[in-house]
Order: structure tokens, then sequence, then C-alpha cells
């Protein structure tokens, strides 16, 4: 049973396996077979055009498949799904292989078709012409059929009959150039394919001579040249090689070219009319043959705009990554605004530098341009010339170059905390010599803040070493934190053109840790609430104390301590447990942190408050007055009543009104005041008020009785001899001021032309706010001027008072005369002189009756007598008889010429007998006290002044 079924599953597989099998071949020519065919002359049949290549399938193939090729040449001339090929569009010769693929059975076959060569047609006629200009002649273009679609093939080869031509072809490329004019013959032969033979055609082309309009060059000219020797320019010396027979033509603008003919142009009248720019003229030159093309060349006539102008640098900042260079002008009818490429040279002692750079031009007549900062050396003179400004502007720049420093000044401010100086470090700063600064300079400096306001500050001084110094801002220039800029400028140091900048902060000190007591009720309190704000630390801690301590006994009755690095906290003390009486609650806070600018590092909060506690009532008098006098114009004030008490003193409008004034209240008369006051230990207030009557008092004000009196200032009047031009009904008090001011002391001297102030003081002690204005009239005189303090005259002319007046100056008075210092009556001007005697003169007003006191003295001297103009004579004799007659031997006027003469009497033995002098001036002729003989006697007279020598001589006594 086994075997059969192992029979009949065979028999099944063997039916399944032939059936599949014979499925299979029934479909495997659905594709057909491979085959090939040949195709010699392709080009006699024009079928070629639509050759079938399904028809050259073999076996059975079925319609429904697509064809393809892998050959690029053939892709265009083969549709894929109708397999038909245009051979006419295969233009190589050779063999191609076309597939026919059919999915239906998943089979393909190929068609090769073996295709003939097709060379063209010959050209023999003389009808291919190149021209002798042409470097690539391509030769295919000769051989071609008129036919539509026929192509010769491109795989044939070209070769040369002609002589020499062939090392001038390049497959099918003829450098006709190269080779020249003539006539060149040619073959191009296509090779034998399988059964096909090879074919050949024949080319005869004729090279025919171009036209040559030359090799042209350029004029170029700036237009800042003299120009006056191209007013008649030949446009033919801008041509090389060209064939003479041309013509020249022109652009619109120049009009220069008078016909066909002309080739001369006016260069100077181009730029004049024209400006700069490009201005092109053509030379034509026709071919002889149409194959090839008009020949022209075009020379241009370049005009170039010139810069010409002037340029300055100032001495830059070492920094910027750019200087600026500026055109202060520039010749606007020379050259256009714009921007140029330009270069520019760099020359100093480290040698020589150029570079490029965007020169801008403005339409104002000026410009700029940016020098490379990285290419600058420091601190050396640099030489800076525009070199050019492009091919398209004149290279004759005609702007002088400049002389230009960089220099490196470096200004640090260091940061400071507010209300310390800030410390400045200035160095690398030069003298106007460019050497480092050395000595003592005046540093002017601007401070600007973050609101861009400026601030100028001068700082003399500044002592330099070596181009580097150092000084302090102070900090109160600096008031407020924040940051700042900061410019310098050192006086008569190396100009610049930029500025020695820095930037600082001022540091504000750090925020600090707040406390804050609450107390519930500081009258009798329950409850405190301590309130800590602290910013968090970053290096220390806080270390917080809270106590409550009794006012009356100093004991601590509460007390806590906490550390914390910051934060907020509240802590809630019970005091409602604590006895009667006042307490001060504190809270302290010491810090150890490192913060900068931190200047506080203990900080306490202190409140007094009470349990059960309530102050005593105030004291005042009920009733106060208050002069108005003494408040200056103004009104008194609540804080004017006088009161005491134990605290903080509080007024009320009514007994029972809860708003407190304000301490400035200007108080009304007769208003009724309400005060109480708060226990400055624990700021309780009172419950009970006591209350004060204001009486404003101001006296009525004196009356004026003259309010100009008049003075001599020799009387040294006071203020208190003004009373009697004023009334009142009470004291008189006087002022310099018409309101406010102290007191004048009666001694107070007036002074002319000067107001002064008269109020009613009663005897309360008020005076009167309104006062009267006296103004005296105080007649003073200058003193009598004279012209010598010493007056000699002769006493033998009796001098008055009247000689005196001949040394008074020119005094606008009368000038009295006194012969005391002090008191005494004038002198009659007859009064005779004393010598040695001092006078004084007065300045004297007789329309006032003042007189200053002061008196200025003369000294009179009596003596200044010539001798011989009074009779001067020494008597040779006397008789001492007693007659009364010649009874004494003196001197007439001795006495007065000589006034200390001394006089000697010796007798014949040379023994004296007398001395006399002014007061014992005559010899009575005794000796020794008796009667001197009769006889010769002899006399020495000193006369003791200036110019007079002694003198000796004898006298005669006879009795």
């Amino acid at each position: 049973m086994t075997y059969f079924l192992q029979k009949e599953s065979y028999f099944k597989w063997t039916i399944f396996l032939i059936l599949a099998f014979g499925s299979t071949k029934s479909y495997s020519q659905c594709a057909g077979t491979d085959n090939s065919v040949t195709v010699c002359n392709k080009d006699t049949d024009e079928n070629n055009k639509t050759f079938d290549l399904f028809a050259q399938l073999g076996g059975t193939p079925t319609p429904g498949g697509t064809w393809s090729t892998n050959d690029p040449a053939n892709f265009f001339a083969l549709d894929r799904n109708t397999g038909i090929v245009n051979l006419w569009d295969v233009k190589n010769s050779g063999f191609h292989e076309f597939t026919y693929t059919n999915d239906a059975c998943g089979e393909s076959a190929v068609i090769t078709v073996i295709l003939g060569g097709y060379p063209g047609e010959d050209n023999i006629d003389g009808s291919a012409d190149a021209c002798g200009d042409n470097p690539a002649v391509n030769l295919h273009s000769f051989i071609g059929d008129e036919t539509d679609g026929k192509f010769q093939d491109f795989n044939g080869t070209w070769a040369a009959v002609t002589p020499g031509a062939g090392d001038h072809l390049t497959q099918n490329f003829f450098n006709a150039a190269d080779a020249g004019v003539g006539i060149y013959e040619f073959t191009h032969t296509v090779p034998a394919v399988g059964t096909c033979p090879s074919r050949q055609v024949s080319l005869i082309l004729e090279v025919q001579r171009p036209a040559n309009s030359g090799v042209g060059s350029a004029l170029t000219v700036c237009n800042s040249e003299d120009l006056s020797g191209m007013t008649n320019y030949n446009l033919n010396t801008l041509l090389m090689d060209e064939d003479i027979n041309g013509t020249w033509s022109e652009g619109p603008s120049t009009h220069q070219l008078d016909d066909l003919t002309d080739n001369t142009v006016d260069v100077q009248a181009i730029r004049d009319n024209n400006g700069p720019g490009t201005y092109t003229f053509t030379y034509t030159v026709y071919p002889s043959h149409a194959v090839c093309t008009i020949s022209q060349t075009s020379v241009d006539i370049i005009i170039l705009p010139t810069l010409q102008g002037t340029m300055a640098a100032t001495n830059f900042c070492a920094g910027p990554t750019e200087y600026r260079v500026v055109l202060d002008t520039y010749n606007t009818s020379l050259i256009e605004d714009g921007t140029y490429g330009g270069n520019y040279s760099l020359s100093s002692l480290s040698g020589t530098f150029s570079a490029t750079t965007s020169i801008v031009l403005a339409n104002n007549g000026t410009g700029y341009f940016d020098i490379d900062a990285s290419t600058v050396p420091m601190n050396e003179v640099i030489t800076i010339s525009i070199e050019s400004l492009g091919a398209e502007v004149c290279p004759d720049i005609q702007v002088p170059p400049v002389d230009f420093i960089v220099t490196d000044p470096n200004a640090m401010a260091t940061d400071s905390c507010i209300d310390s100086d800030i410390p400045i470090s200035l160095s690398n700063i030069y003298d106007a010599s460019l050497s480092l600064a050395q000595g003592n300079y005046d540093v002017d400096y601007t401070i600007t803040d973050s609101d861009n306001t400026d601030s100028n500050f001068s700082m003399p001084n500044v002592a330099f070493s070596s181009g580097s110094a150092s000084f302090d801002i102070p900090s109160t220039q600096l008031p407020e934190a924040g940051s700042y800029d900061i410019s310098f400028t050192v006086q008569s140091g190396f100009t610049l053109g930029c500025d020695i900048t820095s930037s600082f902060n001022v540091v504000p000190p750090p925020t600090n840790i707040v406390l804050d007591l609450g107390v519930d009720n500081s009258c009798n309190a329950t409850q405190i609430d301590v309130q800590i704000d602290a910013p968090n630390l970053a290096d220390g801690d806080y270390n917080i104390t809270y106590d409550v301590v009794s006012q009356s006994t100093g004991l601590v009755v509460l007390e806590n301590t906490i550390n914390f690095t910051g934060g907020t906290a509240s802590y809630d003390l019970d005091v409602a447990s604590l006895e009667q009486g006042n307490y001060t609650v504190s809270v302290r806070s010491i810090q150890d942190d490192t913060t900068a600018c931190r200047t506080t590092f203990e900080f306490e909060e202190s409140e007094n408050f009470a349990i059960e506690g309530i102050p005593a009532l105030p004291v005042a008098e009920e009733n106060q007055n208050f002069c108005l006098n003494e408040f200056s114009g103004a009104l008194p004030t609540l804080a004017d009543i006088e009161v005491s008490a134990n605290g903080e003193i509080l007024f009320y409008a009514t007994e029972s009104d809860m708003d407190i004034l304000p301490l400035d209240t200007e108080l009304v008369d007769g208003a009724n005041y309400f005060i109480s006051n708060t226990d400055p230990n624990n700021n309780c207030e009172g419950s009970d008020r006591i209350r004060v009557v204001v009486n404003l008092l101001d006296p009525v004000r004196p009356m004026a009785v003259d309010t100009n009196p008049t003075f001599c200032a020799s009387e040294q009047a006071t203020v208190l001899d003004l009373n009697p031009s004023v009334s009142a009904n009470g004291t008189i008090t006087w002022y310099a001021n018409a309101t406010g001011g102290s007191p004048l002391d009666n001694t107070t001297l007036l002074v002319d032309g000067t107001s002064y102030f008269a109020a009613n003081t009663e005897p309360n002690g008020c005076s009167s706010t309104d006062r009267v204005e006296i103004v005296p009239t105080v007649y003073g005189l200058e003193p009598a001027s004279l012209e010598f303090t010493i007056l000699s005259l002769c006493g033998l002319d009796n001098p008055t008072i009247n000689d005196l007046r001949s040394i008074e100056g020119d005094n606008p008075y009368e000038v009295l005369w006194y012969d005391t210092p002090e008191e005494g009556n004038p002198l009659d001007d007859q009064t005779l002189l004393q010598s040695e005697t001092t006078y004084y003169a007065v300045s004297f007003n007789p329309d006032t009756g003042c007189m200053n006191p002061e008196r200025n003295a003369v000294t009179v001297d009596l003596t200044n007598c010539d001798p011989e103009d009074y009779g001067f004579f020494i008597p040779d004799g006397f008789s001492p008889n007693g007659d009364g007659r010649n009874d004494s031997f003196f001197v007439p006027n001795i006495e007065i010429i000589f006034p200390e003469f001394t006089l000697e009497i010796l007798n014949r033995y040379g023994a004296t007998l007398f001395k006399g002098d002014r007061s014992n001036p005559a010899w009575d002729g005794s000796e020794e006290g008796k009667t001197a003989p009769n006889g010769v006697y002899f006399y020495v007279i000193n006369y003791n002044k200036d110019g007079h020598q002694p003198i000796q001589g004898r006298l005669y006594l006879n009795r």
C-alpha cells in the first residue's frame, strides 16, 4: 500500500515537470533570434532612412518589445518602440548592434548592421573658398550633398594632396591662416567594412586673401597735460601692419573727422570739449572676396582724469585697524567724484611699504582713504604718498606727500570704591619733539558718565619720567557710583589726532543688612517682631543678636543669637509677661566677610517700648507773648513756644484733635494750642494735654521829627544823637536795616547819607516791626593840607600868621591857625610869629560851621636871615660907665641871625673874662666881679651856623 502511494506521487511530479518545461519552450522565441545585415551604399537608397530592424530578426519574434543601442552615435537615429533606424543619420561606417527586448518572455535578440561608408561628394569645380585668416576651416562643409538628411561619415580620413598642405591639416580642419593664400587639394576616404569597399572623394579649396585693418594701440594722456602739440594728431600712428586702403570713423561725441579720407584729430579739443574718457576711432578695410569678413581695428584716445589736490594725515594713536587720511581739497574739474581703487606708499626709517585701498572722492571737493594700521610702523615719522588711482586715472598723481606719526599712548584707570580716589597711569606719552615725555606737564581730562554727560578737569604739574606718569583723580569729582569713560590730553605734549582713553568703575558699597523691629504697642507691648533682610555672603556670615534690656536696671531680660550667611528671617518675642516699666529692644549684626568696598560691618537697630507706660504732662506758661520784631519779618511758629517736657513735644489745634501740627506752623494772635509729649524711653504719648494762649506783640512805630538832621564830623555824632529826630511813646532803638537785624550800639558813629531806622521799644522789650527811616547829613572836611612842615623866615622882618598862608595847599575850605595842638583860639593874621614855635592848620567850612579836628603842624624858624641884608656888624668898643648909653658890649641882632652863637672875651694875656650866648649875649665890662680896666680886649665869636666861620677881633673898653 505504501509503495503504490509512492508510485502515484512520483507519477504526478513527472507530469508537472513535463507540462512546465513544455510551456517554457512554447514562449522562448517571442524576441526572435540574433541576425546580421550588410548595407554598403546607404546613400543611394532613401529607404535606408526607414530601415526596419524588426524585419531582420530571426525566428518568430512577437511585437511589443523595445529596441536599444549601446552606441551613442546611433541613439537619435533609432526609434526605440518601432525598431525603425535612419541609416543616413548613422554617420559612422562600421558594425552597429541593436537589441530587441520582449518583457513578455524576458528574452532579447541582437541585429548587427554592417554599414558601409559614405565619403560625401567630390568638390573640384572651384566653388570651395576659405578666407586666409581662418585658422580652422572645416573641410566637411565642402563635400556634403544637398539632399535633405544626407551627410558624409565622420570617421573617414582626410589627406592633403597639395605638397605642404598636410602640415596645416588636423583631422578635418585646415589652418588657412598659417597655410596662406593659394589652391589646395584634399581627399576624404572612408574605410572598407565587411564586404563593403572603401570609398573616396576629392576637394579643391582656394584660400582667399583676408582684409587687414592692422594691429591697433592706444594714446593715453592726462587731462592736466599740455596737449597743444597734439592738435593735428595722425590716427595712423596708432596702427601697425594695416592695409592702406582703409577708412576711419569716429564715435558720436568727438566731431573730428571731416570725411572718409580724414585721419587727423585734435586731441586738445577732444579733452576741452568732452573731458576725461575713452574716445574710440575705427579703421575699416573691406576684403577682396566675400568669403572673408570686413576687418576693423579700433584705437582709443584715452584722456585720463588727474587727481590734483592736497591731503592731511593727523598723528594717530595705535589701536584702530585702519587710519583715515583726508584729502582736504581736490580739483573737481580734473576728476569726477566716486570711489577709486588706489595705491599708496609709506616711507619711514623702517623702509617703504605699498598697499591698495579705496580712495573716495566726495562731490564737495574733499575725499579720504583708509590705510591698514598693521603696515604702519610705530613712533617714526612716516611719509605717505598716493601712487595711483588705478589704470583709469592719470598716473601723475599731483597730491604732495604728507608726514604723520603713529604712537601708542596708553592710559589705565583702576576701578575704585566710591569716595576713593581713582589711580591713573599714563605711558608711552611723547613730547612735541617726539621724545618720551620728561618733566612736569599739565594733564586735562574729560570724564563721561553713563548718561554721556561730560565733566572737564585738569591736573597741573604731573611728573613724567620716560613717558610715564601716575596721579589720582579726586573722589570729589566722582560723587556717584557707575561706569565712566575718561579721555586725556597732555598739554605741550605731542599733538595727536585721537584720544588717550580708558574706562573705569566707581564701585558702590555692597548692600547692607537691613534690621527692623516691630513693636505691637510701644506703650503696652505684648509682642515684638524682629525682621532681618541680609544679602547673601559668599565668603562670610552674619552674627545676629537680639535682646530686651530693662531701662531701669540695665539687665537683659530676653536674649538670643543666630548665625547665617544671608537671606530673610523673622523672630517673634513675647514680652507680655514682663513687669511694668520701660525697656529697649535691640537687634545687632556683625559681619566678617571681605566683600570689596564694604565699609560698615556692624549694624544695630533699637526701639524703646513700655509695659503700662504713660509720660508726665509737659509744663508751660499758659499765656505766652511774642515780640514780632524778633522774627525777622516772619511770624513765630510752634517751635517758638516755650515748653518743658520729657520726650518729644506734640502740638494740636484742639484738645481732642489727632492731627499733629507741624513745628513750622505759624502762630495766630490770641489762638489756643494744646500740647502733649511722648516718653523718650518708650515712645508713649500722654493722654492729657495742656493749653497755651499766644499773644503776638507789635508796638506802634515812632514818628519822624526831622528825617535829615545835620552834624559836623568833628562832633563824632552817634545814633544816640538821632533821638531828637523822632518821637515815640517808648524807648527808641536804632537799626541799620528796615527789618530784622540787631540793634545798633548807642555809640555807633553816624555815617553821612546812611539810613538809620528807629523802632519803638516798649517796657515789655518788644520793638515795633515798622521803623522810621532817618538819613543824617554829616559834614566832613578834608584836613588842611600844607606844602611844607617847616617854614624858614627871618625874625627881623616881623613875620605874622599871614605869612603862614603861603604854605597852605589847595584847600577847598578856609584854614584857621592855632599855636596849640588841641583846643585854643584861632590866631589873627597879624599875630607875630615866634621863633621855634609850632603852629597848627585846621580846615574850616564857614557855611556849615564845621571844622576838621585834625591839625597839621608847621614849625617856624626865624633865623633865616642874611647878615648882609640886615646890616650885621660887631662893635669895636663900649663904655660901661653907668650912663645908660653903650654900657655893655653886645652884637646887635646876633641872637636872631645866629641863635646858636657863643661869645668869649679875653684880655691881652689870653685870660677869659666872659663867655656869652643867646641867653647871656652882653658883657658888662667886669672881670671876676671887678671892674675891668680901660684898654684893649679881644673877642672870639663862633656863629655855629653853616656857611659862617668863627671870627675874632679886638674891642676897646673906655669908661
